[in-house]
């Protein structure tokens, strides 16, 4: 590095014209906060100089716009946005997005190390840095059940062979705060490089000890509170602006409090839909909304952009300055952030809402391997003889990931409970897809809306085993039957009936197909879910992070009822 950068410094001189040179706009200088009106010096994918007087081969009049460094998200599935990483790519880049670190646990609990494997390979050549995380938990506890755990040697392996470049988030909370020598051989496989977190909740001295294990961003805070404790313990707060889980608002006043905090803080994303990023945009819309929140600008920018970059680890990124890499976006204002250009490595990559380069978008073989098959699902499974006088129920709570463990009288008809859509109370079903165990969950959930019908999707934090929630068995087993037969994806469906689906053949999470047409298919499902009573302007998603067993309380996986803080699995009754 230090001699390719020697060989740069006749055009830092301006001995030489640069590649490309970008007069007139304002600069934003996320390393001191303030805006500059300089010239912009780029060459071999550099930034050589700032400052007047520069020559080059091309030469962009950008007076009127603001010239920042490429956005960066933190924490983020691509898994959860429906799309492989080249249609990724196609959408986020020419919002300003130039780099992501991912964590692919969704694949990685499809299958395994493989999946991980497969992901790296689809990210290769796109105009986009994907850093990747070695999933820490995978499964995500003892209660769900992926294709294949992976292991302390595993994680190693992704490192040793540089798939990954940093820890994947640590959501075994429990096993870092109890000492569980498994979960702290992950960690210890990771090295010296970056550790991510996941601690929903936790303060005090369970804080204290999560701490000690260096597992420091964090994007569960969902609380000013919260994210303030987290600071002052240490952690990087990752405020996540995802698509069902807009955390981001209530920690905004974080840096409007003080500005000097976005040296400490990041706006990432964590699971965003395709729809989302097509209506709203990704790091783009997060600028927006923290500058809507009365947050300085530039601050806001530095969580984007410099203050990833630093967590991660990755130098000269993320800023403008002689030396650093030239990954830029301009953009017409920091609080509107409507882009005209993205550079990556110093080319032109997207103009005007459009790629300039154009990714390969095969997938690779690893990506689509169906797994087992599974066995015959017979609807009387489905059933729930009544044992007992009060009812277990999964509580959701409209636009958040928390969950409620409710007890609440059954609707009994001849010995079965049986869905109370009145009550807004409908069965819940998961079952278990990767090691063809044939294995069922079923439980009751309210606070979905459901009034008829029922909605499926294997999509489903964090095995992605099928999950089904319905107003009737009869629609319930139409839909766990339809997403063996599409390969996976979403479904709705009444009766015998399928009224819309969105298949995602890779992996059972991704379509190959184009962002525009992903999307259309997934709001098909939503407006028909719609249609079927669910509130909320994300249904599917709503209902994928039921089975989510660390997220609390109460989650419903194939092994059942799961509240990690109420002590593992639990029953369907209580008396």
């Amino acid at each position: 590095m230090t001699s390719s950068l020697r060989d740069l410094l006749p055009f830092a001189r301006g001995e030489v014209p640069s590649d490309l040179v970008i007069r007139g706009a304002r600069v934003a200088n996320v390393l001191s906060l303030e805006f500059e009106e300089v010239d912009v010096a780029v060459a071999r994918g550099t930034i050589v100089g700032m400052g007047e007087g520069f020559e080059g081969r091309e030469v962009l009049d950008a007076r009127g716009s603001v010239l920042i460094p490429g956005l960066l998200d933190g924490h983020l599935h691509i898994e959860s946005s429906c799309l492989t990483p080249s249609r990724f790519a196609e959408i986020v880049v020419p919002r300003g997005t130039t780099g992501v670190f991912a964590d692919p646990h969704e694949i990685a609990n499809v299958l395994g190390a493989a999946g991980v494997r497969g992901m790296a390979e689809a990210s290769r050549g796109l105009p986009l840095d994907v850093f990747l995380g070695a999933p820490s938990c995978v499964p995500a506890s003892p209660f769900e059940t992926c294709r294949v755990p992976l292991g302390a040697a595993d994680l190693a392996d992704l490192f040793a062979d540089g798939t990954c470049q940093h820890l994947g988030e640590m959501m075994n909370y429990p096993g870092v705060v109890a000492g569980d020598r498994e979960v702290w051989a992950k960690i210890a496989a990771a090295g010296d490089r970056p550790l991510t977190a996941h601690a929903p909740g936790l303060s005090g001295r369970a804080l204290g000890a999560y701490a000690l294990s260096g597992c420091d961003g964090d994007h569960e805070s969902t609380s000013l509170e919260e994210g303030r404790e987290k600071l002052r313990r240490g952690f990087w707060v990752m405020m996540r602006g995802g698509s069902v889980a807009p955390d981001l608002e209530a920690l905004a006043p974080l840096l409007r409090e003080d500005p000097a905090r976005a040296g400490r803080c990041m706006g990432v994303s964590d699971d965003v839909d395709v729809r989302t990023l097509l209506e709203e945009g990704h790091q783009d819309a997060k600028l927006r909304r923290l500058c809507a929140r009365g947050v300085d600008p530039l601050a806001a920018l530095r969580c984007l952009t410099l203050s990833p970059a630093e967590y991660f680890r990755l130098p000269r990124r993320g800023a403008i300055a002689p030396g650093w890499r030239a990954d830029l976006a301009l953009v017409d204002s920091l609080e509107t952030c409507r882009v005209h250009r993205v550079w990556k490595d110093g080319v032109l990559v997207a103009r005007d809402g459009r790629l300039c380069v154009f990714p390969d978008h095969a997938v690779p073989p690893a990506l689509l391997d169906r797994g087992e098959s599974l066995p015959p699902l017979d609807r009387e499974r489905l059933r729930v003889p009544a044992a007992g006088r009060l009812l277990r129920v999964l509580g959701a709570r409209p636009g958040s990931l928390l969950t409620e463990n409710l007890l609440l009288p059954p609707r009994v008809e001849e010995g079965q409970v049986v869905p109370d859509p009145e009550r807004d109370l409908v069965k819940l079903a998961v079952r278990e897809r990767h090691t063809g165990s044939g294995r069922l969950g079923v439980g009751f959930v309210r606070g979905l809306g459901l009034r008829r019908g029922a909605l499926g999707a294997s999509v489903a934090h964090d095995a992605h085993n099928h999950i089904a929630a319905g107003a009737d068995d009869r629609s319930l087993h139409r839909v766990l039957r339809a997403l063996e037969e599409l390969g996976g994806g979403f479904v709705a469906a009444e009766g015998d009936r399928i009224l819309a689906a969105l298949p995602l053949p890779v992996g059972g999470l991704m379509n190959p197909g184009p962002g525009e047409e992903t999307a259309r298919l997934l709001e098909e499902v939503d407006r028909v879910v719609r249609g079927l009573g669910v509130e909320g302007l994300h249904p599917c998603m709503a209902l994928s992070f039921l089975s989510l067993s660390v997220i609390p309380r109460l989650k419903l996986t194939d092994r059942g009822y799961v509240d990690l803080e109420g002590g593992g699995l639990l029953g369907l009754f209580e008396d």
